[in-house]
């Protein structure tokens, strides 16, 4: 199974931002599991992020038909404001 299809329709799917790792594992009894990371925006509502995830495996479905296990994790970044917070914010509390 072509991992970079199914990287390429995730990628396309609206409101994905990034993908992550994807896996795609042959099972015993036919078939395979597809497991990817996902990345989405913090401002994401989470009723956007259900619809985005059925738009995902939609997506994997139409790339690998052959995909009869998703597994998706999925990634919300928070906006990072604290990368070099100034050294007076530290505060250490003595016992005395």
């Amino acid at each position: 199974m072509q991992t970079s299809a199914i990287r390429e329709a995730l990628l396309a799917t609206a409101g994905v931002q990034s993908v992550g790792a994807i896996d795609a594992v042959a099972l015993a009894q036919g078939g395979h599991l597809v497991t990817a990371r996902l990345g989405f925006g913090p401002n994401t509502p989470a009723a956007d992020l259900v619809a985005i995830l059925g738009a995902v495996r939609a997506a994997i479905k139409a790339v690998a038909p052959e995909a009869v296990d998703i597994v998706l994790e999925p990634e919300i970044a928070a906006p990072r404001d604290d990368a070099n917070p100034p050294t007076d914010v530290f505060v250490i509390r003595g016992a005395d």
